[in-house]
């Protein structure tokens, strides 16, 4: 029978030690609590567990290194492992115990046993600020002076032994029994492990991180990073809810300041003190903390009255095109460009359904991040260059899109080539289906629960997106180097593809031809990857036939690049990703479901399959959670390679091997 969690068994002696309950675990550790058996004082141990490299032994307490693969040497710089972070988390360890201050949670001891590495911290009762906020809301002004009296005394002698914390959040905020607030689990070991991993689900909190988090590798960050932090807090407690994502703020700040929601309620130092704090901009933000207490502690001044709102002209219903006062390329045609083949209308009949009005999706999400590149080099010409190009190209949608032809009634197998990609899509019935897998399923994971779904008809591409079909939408894209291998060929999968950017790509076409394109749902992605299958993948039991109909780590790419888990014992001769629809296809006659590039999905991860699995999330709410990839890639190890296995990420990671295909709703 399978194990059910990862986490060591309560009653085990590690050290001179008692593990008593699992406190909390995320995508890189485990937090126990535990009890000194000779000197019956509680501590909180952190285990050291990233679950993309490593898994529990069958003692159910060892823990076993790469399993769940890392990045090429190319990708990241240097071999990524599970050896790599563990020195990190060590180092965080030392450094830790080195903050002597009573807003720190106190470093006991820390040491290696088990394959892994442990912190002892004081076990402290209380409760997290996340807890109280939801509890109440938000804070009375008494309340969060008195939070501030705590946090930015511990921030300070943190800042002084030249350490940031990195991952403040109410979460990480613990309120004691006695009313005091200290600080817990800090980021920054797991942010420099997220660099370098396949998941950074546990590297950013979206709405409490800062630009430079997401765009700035080792470069950028200051205390002003704590900051931004600190001032998200503070609009949560103020405002009652968290800021948006970053990203989302860069080129048309949507988020309403402090002094204009919570005017009145609040006094004007305070509320001035959040908005500056949160200033998407680094240098706009207090520089240290001595100067945001210098802030605090100043004399309250009534807040100015908010500027009058611009005088809009009237909005097209239709029309959601920016207009920038800034030129564009006349032309984005470059040189050596490979001409584009023109494919012939398709027969009448063949046609997809009549398109709908089209939802009005928030855009600037999608390219936030790269005009976030230019708001930290202060690069006007970077915006000019490839910010405005971008939208150019993919951000307008079409006022009254032509109807095409009604289709005849779809059939299953019946295929459509939207004409001005070339892309096949290929007709999916309507149909209900046991999502998820037994718990006899070699390799399953507890967040596979089998259960039963139903899905309405669609259309869904015959293979993933092409870069050939992705770069008549950005044709800067660059889907990278693998091993000195170009991923670039116009028929293999589009790679190095956030969630943003497969959204975009989808409102962008459904924008250009008036039908409604998007991700498949989880549901819809096993459903369809399965065509009526129950096994675990088209090969069963038999690894010797995977190479029949996947692009996987198969004895090839182990000579291209050899990782330290097992590869498919059969060779195809692909060493990096496959064009597209190599392969055998499944029985509804779609390529690659499993293998070459991993597959977004819309749907938000819903660890408890309570519905999340069958509907997208909202892609205006750039905030959201994370998102699914399904289907696995070229360099993952066997276990992976199933259709209920489910990998959860948040939706600004970009891969080398993360990719899409896109569903056409009838």
């Amino acid at each position: 029978m399978n194990k059910k969690s990862n986490t060591l068994p309560v009653g085990y002696r590690l050290h001179q030690y008692r593990i008593e309950a699992v406190l909390g675990a995320g995508g890189f550790g485990i937090t126990y609590k535990a009890v000194h058996e000779a000197l019956q004082t509680r501590a909180a141990i952190k285990e050291y567990f990233p679950v993309e490299w490593s898994y529990r032994d069958r003692d159910e307490v060892n823990v076993l290194a790469n399993t769940q693969g890392g990045l090429p040497t190319s990708e990241a710089g240097e071999d990524v492992c599970y050896t790599w972070g563990l020195e990190r988390f060590l180092n965080e360890a030392r450094i830790l115990a080195q903050v002597n201050h009573t807003g720190v949670v106190r470093v006991r001891d820390f040491f290696e046993a088990n394959g892994t590495a442990y912190i002892v911290m004081d076990y402290e009762d209380g409760e997290p600020l996340s807890q109280m906020l939801q509890r109440e809301k938000t804070l009375s002004e008494e309340q969060i002076r008195r939070l501030l009296g705590d946090v930015l005394p511990a921030l300070e002698a943190v800042h002084a032994q030249g350490y940031l914390h990195r991952d403040l959040k109410p979460a990480n905020l613990y309120r004691r029994a006695d009313g005091r607030t200290i600080l817990i689990d800090f980021g920054a070991a797991r942010q420099a492990l997220g660099r370098r991993s396949k998941s950074v689900t546990s590297v950013f909190s979206p709405g409490y991180s800062p630009i430079e988090q997401y765009l700035v590798d080792g470069k950028g960050y200051g205390p002003w990073t704590d900051i931004y932090a600190v001032g998200s807090v503070l609009y949560h407690c103020v405002t009652g809810i968290a800021p948006i994502e970053a990203p989302a703020r860069v080129l048309d700040d949507p988020l309403k300041p402090a002094a204009v929601v919570s005017a009145g309620r609040y006094s004007p130092t305070l509320l001035r003190l959040v908005d500056r704090a949160i200033a998407v901009r680094p240098e706009k933000r207090f520089q240290s903390i001595a100067e945001m207490r210098e802030a605090l502690n100043a004399p309250d001044q009534p807040s100015p009255p908010p500027p009058p709102p611009p005088v809009q002209p009237p909005e097209d219903e239709g029309d959601r095109t920016v207009k920038l006062e800034l030129p564009l390329r006349p032309d984005l045609h470059r040189s050596g460009e490979r001409p584009r083949l023109v494919i012939p209308e398709p027969p009448r009949e063949l046609q997809p359904p009549r398109p709908v009005k089209l939802r009005r999706f928030d855009w600037r999400w999608g390219i936030g991040v790269l005009a976030a590149a230019a708001v930290l080099a202060g690069g006007e010409e970077i915006i000019r260059r490839f910010v405005i190009p971008s939208l150019s190209s993919g951000a307008s949608t079409q006022i009254e899109p032509p109807r095409p032809p009604e289709p005849s009634k779809p059939q299953a197998g019946q295929n459509y080539t939207e004409p001005m990609t070339g892309m096949e899509l290929v007709w999916i019935p309507p149909g209900c289906f046991t999502m998820g897998s037994p718990e006899t399923e070699k390799g399953r994971y507890a967040n596979e629960m089998p259960h039963q779904v139903c899905v309405k008809g669609f259309w869904m591409g015959k293979t993933e997106v092409t870069n050939a079909q992705y770069g008549r939408f950005n044709p800067n894209h660059d889907s990278g180097v693998y091993e000195s291998y170009k991923l670039n060929a116009p028929d293999q999968p589009v790679g190095r593809i956030g969630w943003q950017e497969a959204v975009a790509y989808t409102d962008w076409l459904s924008g250009k031809t008036g039908l409604r394109f998007r991700l498949p749902t989880e549901a819809e992605w096993e459903y369809a990857a399965r065509a009526g299958s129950t096994n675990s993948s088209p090969w069963g039991d038999d690894p010797n036939q995977a190479c029949r109909y996947a692009n996987i780590y198969d004895e090839t790419a182990r000579k291209t690049k050899p990782f330290p888990w097992v590869s498919y014992p059969c060779e195809d001769g692909q060493g990096v990703v496959a064009p597209v629809g190599k392969y055998k296809p499944n029985k509804f006659g779609l390529y690659d479901m499993l293998g070459n590039v991993a597959e977004w999905t819309c749907s938000e991860y819903d660890n408890a399959y309570a519905g999340g699995e069958t509907r997208c999330a909202d892609p205006s709410a750039a905030a959201g959670g994370r998102r699914v990839l399904r289907g696995g890639s070229w360099t993952d190890l066997p276990e992976l390679l199933r259709f209920a296995y489910r990998f959860p990420t948040v939706p600004g990671n970009r891969k080398f091997d993360y990719g899409f295909r896109l569903v056409l709703e009838p």
